[in-house]
């Protein structure tokens, strides 16, 4: 077998070409951009890659190119990372500098501070390679990716905006052709992105693989039938399928990929057969020096070898130009295989000692291969201390996922190595898996590790027990499981030894105090989560005890903190503001930021929501915004400070500076939740002002970052906005949905109706919307809205007097919604609502409850004045605010009620008082038989085109159906027609206005 005289030609894939080429482009025009290719094993995706980016590099574009490793736990982030490292191998300049440098910090023990800093990190590092011009970064294979590398490239797609950059993945199909399981999340995540493409990388047609063929072997035409059928335009099966036959074996060729390769390497002579084994276990590229290792037994023979094996087609040199790698996966996973169980463990073995004293030993990522080898070398004993190394090296690099699965390999080892070797107990590696888990955003498992560490026979008792449970209610917390975390924490604090008897007298904290103080806390903190505020405000004052024994000043703030949010929010704000003035304090002397950052959230949090003091909640936060600037938490806390100060300046309809405050925020490049946060405040800047396209932006990314990543307390508020989104784009049926699924988020964990409130009126709003659209929501569905009314009505009724007030404005605005779907609406009840809000300092709802109320008036068609007097209110309101999509709602209301807020409009008197106007011209634009007819004419015309019966344009233009008759008499006879059909024509042929759009409102 041979290389082929045409191996390096490129053919049939001009289409999947110019799809990258054009992605690319668009990322050097208008910022990021992603391509995924899928396709079956073997069909040409890497090739095509390869081709691509040759072409890219060439025209002065960055290519960062990194394939997956085929181990079940692979190095954290190992594509990217490594087409980093690659990256500043290969080139110089001021930017690799400062790129090397960063990966240098990424490395370090000293990283980021959190698995999402750690993401931030990454993509900073290629941002800044993006600024000096456009990059292409590929991660090949990612079936095989790590899940810490699939999760950045879905943050990189809802992080990166104008930076030219391009991302490129490639993923094998499963057997049915479909997304891989390990994937199917990341790609339902992002097929809602429209900044993201897939395309599938079909085989060759007939016609381009045999001019492939014919360079590949120019004299023998005669293979095109065989190679044709055997391959079906499968590349890699075509040209093993001529290697084959060039190489003698035109007779019962191998019909499987294994067997084709199996006959090719049994054509290699016994060196070049442990050269391409060799690689194929070698698992990614394997430098020259480690496989001189690996084979030492060939010794100068090994340069021939493995010349035959790359002239063979089977090995070729990897990107670096100092290793090897096979060809293709494929042939890697039949190479393998075919191994003797004797031969795959010598080589492991040969493997493990190699890299247990090479030169990479200790660079990140290295210690997983270790692990992998030395486990499949079947060395127990020297793989737990490697897998240990493993788990500890993808914590540096907050790759929690892979960190997770190495403690839980760690401690199966712990079984077979023997007793005297084991340097960790089994239990203390489940513990670690645990913690990994929830970093990892895999809260269930970690909750599943607890339990089952909880319940073994051999497991922790006492203090330990008890401290154990406090970390299980945490998880359950941030699994959404909040009532069981009550539970797990109720049984935490009976687990805990007697806290009675006389204080410490040595010094330093005693053990009991400080596990009861912190295990009390969290208590606590689960209380107030599920709005149990009696409850919290009870554990939290009976942890101030222990909290102030124990000394531990981080424990003592929280505890204050949860207790003065708890007491305020209930019934003494004096009190509670006290508590977290103290807070504060003994945050400040500690010196520990995040903790006070978390102090001074409370705080304004407080302020800024349910006692509703926006002026002292934003003073309040901007102030501590500024002292997390001084103590380098500008980006994280910080940035929560400055987005709770926009939104309370948001309510109070102060939007220009709430816009301000959002782009200072934004300017501090936040990630994570902080990221999330700033764009659901700008969502609800840019609804209320109308830039419909710039919230599905922010709403898209925010959805990708938080498909698994935040808890139900981030969740709710995205799809209070989305479904406040439909809203406006006139699709309540779509918004109701949205509804529903907030009602799911809502029972998986909240209990805070202060939170939940908006989510149950925007339900009331999109079943009204629908019932007048005539598409009502489903009776199930309708039933469970319902129940939410009435819970709401009865959390108004029992709450404190901080909270009273917003939930009954809430409550009474559901009502009038419900009153309006079902054809009663009440003008009355709308002025109420509105007098409500006016009351709470919050224009924006005020002036869509006067437009509502308005609405009602008029179509009473006896309080017409009252309705005018609303509608001008309403439209003074949201003209004074900027809220462009209101304010073109309470217009069109206008027009169709003949309502003018500027001057009077002089009306030609009709029936029931319906005028025209007085010089009888048509509207702006009517041109022809149009011209002839009143704007009054018009408007009923264009009713008329839309399909609505006399009855329903009544009811649009606040007339009755009597004056509609008269108006289409005129029309017909102006028009010269007799039908409503003709009418309708002359109208559409003429003169269109736009489609209206449903009115809506966010919180």
């Amino acid at each position: 077998m041979g290389q082929l005289p045409g191996g390096t030609l490129f053919r049939g894939r001009d289409t999947e070409l110019e799809h990258l080429h054009a992605a690319l482009r668009a990322a050097r025009t208008t910022g990021a951009t992603a391509v995924l290719l899928g396709g079956e094993a073997g069909v040409g995706k890497s090739r095509l890659i390869a081709e691509f980016t040759t072409a890219a590099a060439g025209q002065g574009t960055t290519v960062l190119a990194g394939r997956a490793l085929d181990l079940g736990d692979g190095p954290s982030f190992w594509p990217v990372v490594s087409a980093l490292r690659e990256h500043v191998r290969s080139a110089s300049g001021a930017r690799v500098d400062a790129l090397s440098a960063g990966l240098e910090r990424l490395e370090g023990p000293a990283a980021a501070g959190s698995r999402v800093e750690m993401l931030e990190m990454l993509r900073r590092l290629i941002a800044d390679t993006a600024a000096g011009g456009p990059v292409v970064l590929v991660v090949d294979d990612l079936h095989w990716a790590d899940r810490s590398t699939r999760d950045l490239f879905v943050y990189l797609v809802a992080s990166l905006a104008a930076e030219p950059v391009l991302l490129v993945g490639s993923y094998r199909e499963d057997a049915h052709g479909g997304v891989p399981g390990r994937l199917s999340a990341m790609v339902a995540e992002l097929r809602r992105h429209r900044q993201v493409s897939f395309h599938r990388v079909e085989p060759l047609s007939r016609e381009a693989l045999a001019v492939l063929l014919a360079g590949w072997a120019p004299h023998r035409p005669d293979l095109e039938p065989l190679v044709w059928s055997h391959s079906e335009g499968n590349v890699f099966l075509a040209e093993e399928t001529v290697r084959a036959v060039l190489a003698g074996d035109p007779r019962g060729l191998p019909t499987t990929v294994r067997d084709l390769v199996r006959a090719g390497v049994d054509a290699l002579s016994p060196n070049a057969r442990r050269v391409v084994r060799a690689v194929a276990a070698g698992v990614g590229d394997v430098p020259h020096a480690l496989l001189a290792e690996v084979l030492a037994r060939l010794g100068d023979d090994l340069p021939d070898a493995v010349r035959e094996a790359v002239e063979g087609g089977f090995v070729v040199v990897d990107a670096r130009g100092d290793g090897y790698r096979l060809r293709h996966g494929l042939m890697v996973e039949a190479v393998v295989a075919d191994l003797l169980p004797g031969e795959r463990t010598e080589l492991h073995g040969r493997y493990a000692r190699a890299l247990s004293t090479g030169p990479d030993r200790d660079r990140p990522g290295s210690a997983a291969r270790l692990a992998h080898h030395w486990e499949r070398a079947g060395a127990p004993e020297q793989a737990l201390p490697a897998t240990l190394a493993a788990a500890t090296q993808a914590e540096l690099l907050h790759g929690y996922a892979e960190a997770y699965r190495h403690w839980l390999r760690a401690a199966a080892l712990t079984a077979r190595v023997p007793a005297a070797s084991v340097t960790i107990a089994r239990g203390a590696c489940l513990e670690r898996a645990a913690d990994s888990a929830d970093l990892a955003g895999d809260h269930d498992e970690a909750v599943a590790l607890l339990a089952q560490r909880l319940s073994d026979p051999d497991g922790p008792a006492g203090l330990h027990a008890a401290v154990l449970r406090g970390r299980l209610g945490r998880c359950l917390v941030s699994a959404g499981r909040a009532g069981e975390a009550e539970q797990a924490y109720r049984r935490a604090v009976e687990s805990l030894p007697s806290l009675d008897g006389p204080a410490p007298h040595e010094p330093g904290p005693d053990a009991v105090t400080a596990a009861a103080a912190e295990v009390l806390a969290g208590h606590a903190a689960v209380l107030q989560h599920v709005a149990e505020f009696a409850a919290a405000r009870t554990v939290a004052r009976e942890a101030l005890g222990p909290a102030r024994r124990a000394g531990d000043p981080r424990v003592l703030a929280r505890v204050l903190a949860t207790y003065g949010f708890s007491a305020a929010y209930l019934d003494d704000a004096e009190d509670g503001l006290a508590a977290l003035a103290e807070a504060v304090e003994v945050a400040e002397r500690d010196g520990d930021p995040a903790t006070l950052g978390v102090c001074l959230l409370r705080q304004a949090e407080l302020l800024c929501g349910p006692l509703n003091a926006f002026t002292e909640g934003v003073e309040a936060a901007l102030r501590g915004s500024g002292r997390m600037r001084e103590r380098g938490l500008e980006r994280t806390s910080g940035v929560a400070l400055l987005v709770l100060a926009a939104n309370a300046l948001f309510r109070l309809g102060r939007w220009d500076e709430a816009e301000e405050l959002v782009a200072r925020a934004w300017s501090l490049a936040p990630s994570g939740a902080q990221a999330i946060e700033v764009r659901l405040s700008r969502v609800r800047l840019l609804m209320g002002r109308g830039d419909l396209d710039g919230c599905e932006d922010d709403l898209e990314a925010v959805e990708l970052v938080a498909g698994s990543a935040v808890g139900p307390r981030l969740r709710l508020p995205l799809l209070i906005l989305r479904a406040g989104l439909e809203m406006w784009r006139g699709n309540p049926v779509v918004a109701f949905r949205h509804v529903m699924t907030g009602l799911d988020v809502v029972e998986s964990g909240i209990d805070d109706f202060w939170s939940v409130a908006p989510l149950i009126w925007h339900g009331a709003r999109a079943h009204a919307q629908a019932v007048e659209a005539g598409t009502p929501p489903p009776q199930p569905d309708l039933r469970r809205l319902r129940g939410y009314y009435t819970e709401l009505t009865d959390r108004a009724g029992r709450a404190v007097p901080a909270v009273r007030a917003v939930l009954e404005a809430f409550s009474a605005m559901c009502a009038a919604e419900d009153a309006r779907a079902h054809e009663r609406p009440d003008p009355l009840a709308w002025a109420g609502v509105a007098d409500r809000w006016e009351a709470l300092h919050q224009p924006y709802p005020a002036a869509y409850a006067r437009l509502r109320a308005a609405e009602a008036h008029l179509a009473a068609r006896t309080r017409s004045a009252d309705g005018a007097a609303a509608l001008v209110r309403a439209e003074r309101a949201a003209r004074t605010l900027g809220a462009g999509p209101l304010l073109a709602e309470i217009e069109d209301l206008a027009g169709r009620a003949r309502v003018t807020f500027a001057r009077p409009s002089p009306e030609d008197p009709g029936p029931e008082g319906d005028g025209e106007p007085s010089h009888g011209s048509g509207g702006d634009g009517a041109t022809g038989p149009l011209a002839s007819l009143t704007a009054r004419e018009l408007e009923v015309l264009a009713e008329v085109a839309t399909g609505l019966t006399n009855k329903e344009i009544a009811g649009r233009l606040f007339i009755s159906e009597k004056t509609v008759g008269v108006h289409l008499t005129r029309i017909f006879a102006k028009l010269g027609v007799r039908t409503r059909v003709q009418a309708s024509n002359t109208f559409s042929s003429q003169l269109r206005t736009p489609l209206r759009r449903s009115a809506s409102h966010q919180d």
